[in-house]
Parts: C-alpha cells; sequence; structure tokens
C-alpha cells in the first residue's frame, strides 16, 4: 500500500509525458500552435521539434514500467525528476533571460516543477541512497 501512491503517480507523469511527446512527434505543428508557437515550412526545425519528441516517449514508456515493477520504481522516479526538473527549470531561465512566454508555457512550467518536486519526496521516501 505504502507503494500505491508512488507508482501511481509513475504512471500518470509518464502517461502525460507520452501525450506530449506524440504531440511533438507525431503533430508538431498542431502541438506546437497550440502555444501559439508558428513552426513553418522548416525541415531543420520540424526535425528539432520531432526529435525531443521521441525521447519524451521513451523516457514515458521507462517511468509507466515503474508502475508494475518494483525494481523500476526508484529509476523511473528519478528520470521524472530530471526529465519534468529540467524542463521546468529550463523555463524558468528562460522566463529570466527572455522574458514571458504564452500564459499556458507558464503553467507547463509550474506543473513540471511541481510534478517535478512530487518525484523527489517520493524518491527521497523510496529508500536509502546509494552511490554504486
Amino acid at each position: 500500500m505504502a507503494q500505491l501512491l508512488p507508482r501511481t503517480f509513475a504512471g500518470v507523469a509518464g502517461g502525460l509525458l507520452m501525450v506530449i511527446g506524440a504531440g511533438l512527434l507525431f503533430q508538431p505543428h498542431n502541438f506546437s500552435a497550440a502555444n501559439g508557437i508558428i513552426l513553418g515550412d522548416n525541415p531543420s526545425l520540424i526535425s528539432e521539434i520531432r526529435a525531443p519528441g521521441a525521447v519524451l516517449m521513451v523516457s514515458a514508456i521507462f517511468m509507466i514500467l515503474g508502475v508494475g515493477r518494483e525494481r523500476f520504481l526508484r529509476p523511473a522516479l528519478a528520470l521524472i525528476m530530471a526529465i519534468y526538473g529540467s524542463y521546468g527549470l529550463a523555463r524558468l531561465l528562460s522566463i529570466m533571460l527572455d522574458g514571458p512566454p504564452s500564459p499556458s508555457l507558464v503553467q507547463a512550467m509550474i506543473l513540471e516543477l511541481i510534478i517535478a518536486s512530487f518525484a523527489l519526496i517520493f524518491w527521497l521516501r523510496s529508500g536509502p541512497i546509494s552511490l554504486r
């Protein structure tokens, strides 16, 4: 029972990331337009949008594996921290350097930082830290 909440969390975080990754990989124009970003027809730019979408989808699969396999839960939580935390912190840095983006991207940043924080809490509670 103690693992139910972190496993559910990993599943939800992985599912959300799967949707985002699929949007970037398979519908980059529509996904970006929802945030006020017009990609145009530059194949190089589209390639640069699709590639991280695939990385997010593969990461999401690993996160979702943490739901059903105990040995994957702790690494899945670490991956959730890394992915969501890096996106959230990069958006925060961008706000400081470039100014505020669309409100939907500010909301995404807040959600990413909240998800990363919960992952950190669950990860710290999941067992002793081992450096081997």
